[in-house]
Parts: C-alpha cells; structure tokens; sequence
C-alpha cells in the first residue's frame, strides 16, 4: 500500500473529526437555547467544515488515489466516501457560503416560532394537544392556521435556498440539488421512483379503506360534513387520528423515560448514558421537535425532546434512543470516515424498528401503566392502529417526496396549487388554499431531500422483523420483549458494521437478499 494514501488517510480521518465535533456541538447548543449568537458560532463551523471539503488539492489527491489498485476494502472504502463527501462540496466557496447562511436564518426561525392564537403564544406541543382534543371544528381552524404562519415569515426565503442550492448543484454537473443529494448518498431516483410507484399501487385499495374509515368517525366527532385539515388532529395528516376507545395515552401517564429504559435493557442495550447527556424538556426558544446527536463518533450520543408521559412521546424516545443505541454501538476501531450508521435510512429502519412498539400489546403489558384490560380487543384494535399508522405515514411521505423532487425542478411555480394537488392525489385529502402551507415543514430546511429515507425505512423494518423472527427468535410471530438475542444481532450485524460496505450490501447481508418492499406490502396492504 501507498505510504502517501495512509498518510492522507490518517490526516483527514484526524481533521474531519475534529471538525465535526466542533460543529455538532455549536449545534446542539444552538437549538436547545435558541440564542440568535450560539446559530451564529454554528453557522461558523458549518462554513468551516464546508471549506475543509472545498480543498481542490485533497480532492484532486482523491481522486487519484481512487484510480489505483487498492485490493484493501477499508482504505478503498474510505477513499470512496471521501471523493462523495468533497465532491458535494467542489463548487463556489461563496456560493456554498450563502447556502448555509440562509439555512441557519430560517432554521431559527422555525426554531424560534410560536403559534398566536387570540394574543397568546403556543408552543408545537400545546398546538398537538389542541388539534388532538379539541372538538370545536372553528377553534381546529383557528390553531391550525396559527401554526401554519409560519409559512408566510419563511416561504420567500425558502425558495431563495432552493435556487441557491440548485445554483450550486448545476455547477457540479447535475440538473438539480434532488438529483444531487440522491446521488451523493448512494441513491437513485429510479430506484426509489419504482419503490414508490409499487406502495402507491398496492396500498390503495387498504387506503382507501382506512381513510374512508377515519373520515366516517371524524365527521360524527366533530359534527361536520366535509373534512379539512385541521380535522386529522395532525397539523399535515402525519399521523394516525385517534379514531377507537381505547387511548394509547392512558398506557404512558407516568414516566416514560423509565419505561423506555426499561425496555432497551430487555433487548440487551443500554440508554441510560445517552439520557443522561440529553436535553428532554421544554424550554424558551428551543427547538421543538426530537433529534439525535452523535457528537464525536467516539461513545457521546445525545437526544434532544420536549418530554411529556403521552404515547407520542413514548414513541418519539423510542424512535430517537434507536438512533442513539446505532450510533453507541459502532466500532470505535474503524478509522472515522467508516464509523456511524451505514445510511440514513438505515438508522431510520433501526429506530422505527424500536418506534412501533409503543403501541404493542406485549409492550404495553410489561412497561406500560395496565390495570385491567381485555387482550383480545386490545390486540386487534392496536394491531389495526399500527396499520393506520404505517399506510397514513406512506402516503405523508409520498406527498414529501415528491412534491420536493417538483420543487427542485422548478421552485418558481405555483407550489400553495402543487402543494395541495399532491395532498390529494396521496392522501385523499381535498382541499385548497393559495398560502405556502408547503413551508411550514421544516425539514425542506434542515433536512432536504431525506424523507424517501423514512420510507425505506419502514420498508427495512418490515424486513427486519421477518429475518429475526425466522432466524434468530425461530418464531412466527415479534415476541422480543426480553430477547436479547435481538439487541446482540443488530449489534453485530449492523451496528458494528458501520459505513465499510454499501447500505445495499449491508442489507444483504444482514438479511439474506436485497431490500425489498415485498414484506411491508404484505404486513400492512393485505
């Protein structure tokens, strides 16, 4: 092997991780104070990573050393990811600049909002509470299009990003930054345009159904006869309304951080070091939603929430504690560039794997608050939630996906019509208003082109379970509440895997074939 190619190895993995670590930390600061000079020190060492992968002479070296006969798959690998990693950032330093810059500014101010309804401030929970218990169909209109005015202070500026970002991904040779952003994450859009194109396909007859359903039972609850938006007790129809009895919310009145303690120790991981370094609450000016930080690759993983004992934060800790416990369990031996989740949407599966069980009988019963119950109806009517969910959240999804992948091709167009005309198309939902609805969601900001992620996730979840089940628990049905089996499995066979094959050699790997949307099909369109 090349001295010259270990050498540059060893510099970068050393300077990359120097860097990442500062700029996480500027992040976490940043949005869990809100304070306008803590966005501005993370908008300096975003701008300084930024320039680090600029360097025209590292990547030229890269590519060079790509061209040589490497028969070692980790130094090849690292090299790999490296020319992916520079490549995205080769174009006009000053353009890329502005980039970030306008990110950070409208970050915050999604960051920062707060709905006003009647002169009183509203955080994203107290909006929640509000659409998921209120009956008054005026007041669900009064508060949802509270929230939604967020859109009006961003929207102008949003599309100022997307052209900047545009801007710098033609000069790199693609037709867009969606194009872009696919191909430098090892995705194609073919790929996941065919994926796509099967869910819409062969989940529209059980759609149909469960929509029609959830119509039904809200419009007798709110004495209405046309729904709108504000009637899906979601601010974008995200998530599964409450439409049976039986209220998952009365399972997680007290604690939930115990319980989801409690939980990961009984598949063999522990979370207590991650929630001790974590900010859980609700504070002034934080953000409002839930994320997860690896913050040095080397064992500091944190989560950010605005903790309440109801199921949705149930839920959302355990979604965010499996992104942690991914990012625990790498293998701190690897050289940097290798360590972390293989893909996103690879860590998505993992915490979606351990996210659908909040509403599980088996999780229920043991770390739930349970007195009494009938399991039976509880079973069925909690298998039939976890459908509404899934197929709710599929065709959500879908409306982002692709309305995002139309807002790259021409962000000038009448997007409030397109927005709309895709909410009706996926979600049967018809209605219309010419305001930038659009964006009001942040993630077209902090999180673009990344939501076909959460979908391939699922699909991964659904052939997850099947693997261990079959495999590991040598059993027909999910039973590892207790199975530590399951935790040592995906330790040893993605965690610890890390980034050194690609996501689709890893899935086959740890599944035995190729990623597949065929298991999810039939678990939820069937």
């Amino acid at each position: 092997m090349d001295k010259n190619i270990l050498g540059f190895l060893e510099g970068q993995n050393k300077e990359i991780s120097v860097l990442s670590k500062r700029m996480n930390l500027a992040y976490l600061d940043a949005i869990i104070s809100g304070k306008v000079e803590l966005y501005k020190k993370y908008e300096e060492c975003a701008l300084g990573v930024e320039e680090y992968f600029h360097n025209k002479k590292n990547f030229e070296l890269i590519k060079k050393y790509l061209k040589e006969n490497i028969s070692n798959e980790i130094i090849k690998r690292q090299l790999e990811l490296l020319y992916r990693t520079y490549l995205g950032s080769q174009g006009d330093i000053k353009l890329a600049k502005k980039i970030i810059e306008k990110s950070t500014e409208i970050e915050k101010k999604f960051n920062t909002f707060r709905a006003n309804v009647d002169g009183k401030e509203y955080t994203d929970n107290q909006i929640k509470d509000v659409l998921r218990t209120e009956t008054d169909s005026e007041k669900l209109k009064k508060f949802w299009e509270a929230s939604k005015k967020q859109a009006e202070a961003v929207n102008k500026e949003l599309i100022v990003l997307v052209e900047l970002r545009n801007e710098l991904a033609k000069s790199l040779g693609y037709k867009n930054y969606f194009e872009m952003s696919l191909d430098l994450n090892e995705q194609k859009e073919k790929d996941i345009d065919e994926i796509f194109s099967e869910l819409y396909k062969k989940s529209e007859k059980a759609f149909s159904g469960i929509k029609n359903e959830i119509d039904e039972f809200l419009m007798k609850k709110y004495k209405v006869s046309e729904m709108k938006p504000w009637h899906y007790q979601d601010l974008f129809f995200q998530e599964a309304p409450k439409i049976y009895e039986i209220n998952l919310d009365d399972y997680y009145k007290t604690d939930i951080l115990e319980k989801a303690k409690k939980f990961y120790d009984a598949v063999g991981v522990d979370v207590r070091d991650i929630l001790d370094k974590s900010d859980l609450y609700e504070k002034e000016g934080k953000y409002q939603h839930a994320c997860c930080m690896d913050v040095d690759s080397e064992g500091d993983v944190r989560i950010v929430e605005n903790v309440k004992n109801d199921e949705y934060w149930m839920k959302t800790t355990l979604h965010e504690l499996g992104h942690g416990i991914y990012d625990k369990y790498m293998d701190f031996k690897l050289p940097f560039i290798l360590r972390g989740y293989n893909h996103i949407f690879v860590t998505e599966a993992i915490a979606l794997f351990f996210e659908r069980n909040s509403n599980s009988l088996k999780f229920i019963k043991k770390f739930g608050d349970l007195k009494k119950i009938d399991e039976d109806e509880i079973t069925k009517t909690t298998k039939k939630i976890l459908q509404i969910e899934e197929l709710v959240f599929l065709r959500w999804a879908q409306v982002m996906y692709y309305f995002e992948k139309e807002l790259y091709k021409n962000p000038r167009q009448d997007l409030n019509k397109l927005w709309w005309e895709m909410v009706g198309k996926y979600q049967k939902l018809n209605f219309s208003r010419d305001k930038p609805d659009w964006a009001s969601k942040i993630h077209f900001v902090s999180s673009p082109v990344y939501y076909q992620n959460y979908l391939l996730g699922k699909i991964l979840v659904s052939q997850l379970k099947v693997y261990i089940n079959k495999n590991i628990l040598k059993k027909e049905k999910n039973n590892y509440y207790g199975d530590k089996r399951v935790g040592e499995y995906l330790k040893k066979n993605i965690f610890v895997q890390g980034k050194k094959v690609p996501w689709n050699i890893l899935i086959e790997n740890a599944t035995g074939e190729k990623l597949t949307a065929k298991y999810f099909v039939k678990e939820f369109c069937e």
